[in-house]
């Protein structure tokens, strides 16, 4: 039934196209006719010419009879279902151009939004070989700055020792502070132990470290300027001095309990010998929180020697105006 019904389909279609042409060619030759009857010298002359066909009017009366037959027959013969299905068919065409048209326009963007990946496609390789390199020159000089920084880690733990056993002879001393850089020198020494004991407050590192015979090799360097009578006289007069001597305070119960044991006894002799200087004496009776750091060093330590050491602060609580001799290292 499908077959037949496209069979149909198909027929209607060919014979509308035929009723359409039989219609030109009839109004061609009507108007050819006319023509023709108009000029009848020139009709003679194009049939000597052989260029014109000479048709009798009887038959094309008949003719246009015909066709006009056909075109009934053909509006007969195609049902209203066929009428609809030709009005759907030339909307379905439209709407096909019209689609064709959007999917040309379609492709039109989907080829410059390809050209565009591509581009970005190329600007991301390059910008990521860029940054494969910066970060090969990162990895580089993070190992550099290792490098550097284990370098001077070395060199100050040497140069900050042999400064520490120079210190221990008094005559050195004069030495040490006749120079112009020893304001530079306490300002690095308090600076140094105060971002030691922050960075490791959790803990310590063990006493082996470069970094921690720097720190303790800058503290004895201290200890042993104050343990001679013109390095107590300049740490108790000048404000680097004393600002030093703030510093040292400070850190008593900030270094971990139980750990710097060592650092925290360079620290006490320090102070005590800077107590055996009356103006050092005076400034650190000003220090409010100093006797309570002492009498929390006293019951919180376990080390003998450092005990020891607190106690030695008890001119402090009595101001105690005497001299006692100092504690070299």
């Amino acid at each position: 039934a499908m077959n037949d019904t496209k069979s149909e389909r198909t027929l209607a279609l060919e014979a509308l196209a035929l009723a359409k042409e039989v219609r030109t060619n009839l109004r061609d030759l009507m108007k050819e006719w006319y023509q023709t009857e108009e000029g009848v010298p020139l009709l003679s002359q194009a049939l000597a010419d052989q260029q014109l066909l000479l048709v009798h009017r009887t038959d094309l009366d008949k003719l246009a009879t015909e066709a006009m037959m056909l075109r009934e027959f053909v509006l007969k013969i195609l049902s209203p279902d066929y009428t609809s299905a030709l009005a759907k068919l030339t909307s379905t065409e439209q709407e096909l151009h019209r689609v064709t048209k959007d999917r040309n326009l379609l492709e039109s963007e989907k080829e410059q939004l390809a050209r565009k990946a591509e581009g970005l496609m190329v600007d991301f390789e390059q910008e990521k070989q860029e940054k494969s390199l910066v970060k090969n020159e990162l990895v580089a000089a993070t190992h550099q700055l290792a490098q550097q920084a284990e370098y001077c880690s070395t060199m100050g733990a040497s140069c900050s020792t042999l400064l520490w056993r120079v210190s221990k002879h008094e005559e050195s001393i004069h030495s040490l502070l006749s120079g112009s850089k020893v304001n530079e020198f306490f300002q690095l020494v308090g600076e140094t132990v105060t971002s030691y004991i922050s960075i490791y407050h959790e803990g310590f590192p063990s006493e082996e470290t470069e970094e921690t015979q720097f720190v303790l090799a800058l503290c004895g360097t201290v200890t042993n300027i104050a343990a001679s009578a013109y390095g107590r006289e300049y740490l108790s007069s000048s404000s680097c001095g004393l600002d030093l001597v703030d510093v040292l305070c400070g850190v008593l119960v900030d270094i971990p309990h139980g750990q710097g044991t060592k650092l925290k006894n360079l620290c006490l002799m320090a102070l005590y010998n800077v107590s055996i200087n009356q103006k050092g004496l005076t400034h650190l009776s000003l220090k409010p929180n100093l006797i309570g750091d002492l009498v929390w060093v006293l019951k919180e330590s376990r080390d003998v020697v450092t005990r020891q050491h607190a106690l030695r602060y008890k001119p402090l609580l009595i101001f105690w105006r005497g001299r006692e001799r100092p504690l070299p290292l």
